[in-house]
């Protein structure tokens, strides 16, 4: 009888690249659920408490930490060591007191970042998909899988695809919208100019085969380009969130 559903285990060798785990330390690693991210641009809170920030040595030692409901993703508590957890992703371990914000990190990956209990309170989103619901509403599919219907107030024209718009978490009440145009402060979640941030100069947006491309002038006034559907608005002038680590967290 072949087996049925998706793989359950996963080695540590074919394991995402991006994943900071030691590849001939033992034969298994902790394989993502689906959810909210692809394996691909996520980790699992497992790698995230014990290979990241170094709470736990064992699996036996994060399922204790995450039975204790000690940690919570975007306000609302996760107990499965599995649960995938990506980009803007707010991570609060209640027993330390402690707050993150997951980023994009430069040449691949996550990076946790420290933030203060008021940004704890608000996520950042990108917009992917946008469709007509019964009832004549406007739908948005959010980078994270979240669906928002049309804020009262707006029209759909108000918010384009790739967009960002700002919601407070858990109750995912919507705030602010960033668009991608010029001037507005961004960074790169994928390519090889992956974690780069900068304010946009130049957005360039073609039909057809040729990709729509933007430029990214970076804090030391460099300028670099990449794909549009790579780039992840996080403010309008100035960075919305906290981008710099501080205090030795592990990157």
């Amino acid at each position: 009888m072949a087996r049925r559903g998706q793989k359950k285990h996963l080695k540590r060798l074919p394991a995402p690249k991006h994943w900071p785990i030691k590849r001939k330390h033992g034969k298994f690693t902790t394989r993502v659920l689906p959810g909210p991210h692809p394996k691909e641009e996520s980790l699992t809170l497992a790698i995230l408490l014990r290979e990241i920030l170094g709470y736990a040595e064992t699996m036996r030692e994060v399922k204790n930490i995450l039975n204790a409901r000690q940690v919570l993703v975007d306000g609302r508590v996760r107990t499965e060591p599995r649960f995938p957890v990506g980009v803007m992703d707010v991570i609060e371990i209640t027993s330390s007191g402690e707050r993150f914000r997951l980023l994009p990190k430069i040449r691949g990956g996550l990076r946790l970042v420290p933030i203060d209990d008021k940004e704890a309170t608000f996520k950042l989103c990108r917009i992917e998909h946008k469709m007509m619901v019964p009832g004549g509403k406007l739908q948005m599919t959010l980078h994270d899988g979240r669906n928002l219907l049309l804020p009262e107030g707006h029209k759909p024209s108000d918010f384009r695809t790739l967009d960002t718009i700002k919601i407070t978490i858990p109750d995912q009440k919507f705030l602010k919208s960033y668009p991608i145009k010029e001037g507005a402060y961004a960074v790169i979640t994928q390519g090889k100019n992956v974690g780069i941030e900068g304010r946009i100069v130049a957005v360039e947006r073609r039909f057809g085969t040729h990709a729509s491309t933007v430029t990214l002038e970076d804090p030391t006034g460099q300028r670099v380009q990449t794909a549009l559907e790579y780039v992840f608005v996080v403010g309008e002038n100035s960075p919305e969130v906290q981008l710099e680590s501080v205090g030795g967290v592990p990157a």
